[in-house]
């Protein structure tokens, strides 16, 4: 990010002006009357049906709508834990230089827009156990949560030791979000219209401010030299990667929890009964399918596939975790769903 972008109120202005203007109303702004059809998938999966080589066709519509559910609530709660950073990550670090007015005003519209974009996320899943009939506390077991987690104490006590991982991770998450739309958009026709909409109303406004935390990360960068900086400059991407990915994997392991619930609603009965062929996989198998080649959660998990974010390590000369290459192959659409399987989640 330059100077000219940075300090230059004039493109500053004009894209607070954009997005005011475009900004949508969270009940308005979405067709939340369309419901949620449970007999189409939310996310195209690939053929091994992310760690599920063999899956059947009912166990690929619930894995893809579990999938679907669970980056719904990962981004919900990422965006959720944004806020909850908002003085010691943003405002602090914003009163210790000389910046636009209109930096103010991005920062506060940013922190709008990603509370919004989690209260739409949660409202789809709701919707979806409203539909299918499940207790969505049922549902939130299964589901990640930042709140209280080591994650989300290890990233506060960063930012207060004067940290930025933060950043690092918000603009990562911010790459994900427009990466995991593309491959939505592909197969829009075949997945589920609000599932679609929803991720489609969020890519628009993560599309008009994802270049903030860049801008915070440049900001931050000029901070007058210490050692202390120094090390936060060179550390702190490889600090959020680590504990972000851990707790990423730590939380998609309640899929595990599925075999408890198999009693309270057939869905998570089809979910369990997926597990078995995801233990016919080696750890090392099973690792290299969820960093390398598993759609959607490599491109959490993996930054290699995180490219604004890799460049801008290199500017600043930060420490980045050796992921390994990934090899996302293309997605197919999702394979036509009978309307029967609807019967059997009801």
């Amino acid at each position: 990010m330059s100077d000219s972008h940075l300090f230059d109120h004039v493109a500053l202005a004009a894209q607070v002006k954009r997005q005011r203007k475009y900004a949508w109303d969270l009940d308005k702004g979405v067709q939340w009357s369309l419901g949620v059809d449970t007999t189409l998938p939310f996310l195209p999966l690939d053929s091994q049906s992310i760690a599920c080589p063999g899956a059947s066709q009912e166990q690929r519509l619930a894995l893809s709508q579990l999938v679907g559910l669970i980056i719904n609530s990962t981004i919900s709660e990422m965006e959720s834990v944004i806020t909850k950073l908002r003085r010691v990550a943003w405002a602090e670090p914003l009163r210790e230089f000389s910046v636009n007015p209109e930096m103010w005003e991005l920062g506060d519209l940013f922190f709008i827009e990603e509370n919004k974009h989690a209260l739409a996320f949660n409202r789809f899943n709701q919707l979806f156990c409203q539909t299918e009939g499940i207790d969505p506390e049922q549902l939130d077991r299964l589901l990640p949560k930042a709140f209280g987690s080591l994650f989300l104490k290890a990233v506060i006590a960063n930012a207060k030791s004067g940290g930025h991982a933060f950043w690092w991770i918000v603009a990562a998450v911010e790459e994900v979000s427009l990466s995991l739309f593309q491959d939505i958009h592909r197969v829009r026709d075949s997945i589920d219209p609000l599932y679609y909409e929803v991720h489609k109303k969020h890519m628009e406004e993560e599309k008009r401010h994802h270049n903030y935390a860049f801008l915070m990360l440049e900001l931050i960068e000029r901070r007058s030299f210490s050692l202390k900086r120094l090390l936060h400059r060179k550390t702190d991407l490889l600090f959020g990667q680590l504990f972000s990915s851990g707790w990423v994997l730590g939380e998609l392991n309640k899929i595990f929890l599925a075999e408890s619930m198999t009693n309270d609603h057939p869905f998570f009965q089809v979910i369990a009964s997926c597990l078995p062929l995801m233990r016919q996989l080696t750890i090392p198998e099973l690792m290299s399918r969820l960093f390398v080649s598993a759609p959607y959660v490599s491109l959490v998990l993996n930054t290699k596939n995180h490219r604004l974010t890799s460049r801008m390590a290199i500017t600043h000369r930060a420490f980045n975790f050796p992921f390994p290459d990934p090899n996302i192959t293309p997605l197919a659409p999702p394979e036509p769903t009978e309307r029967p399987l609807k019967k059997k989640y009801g």
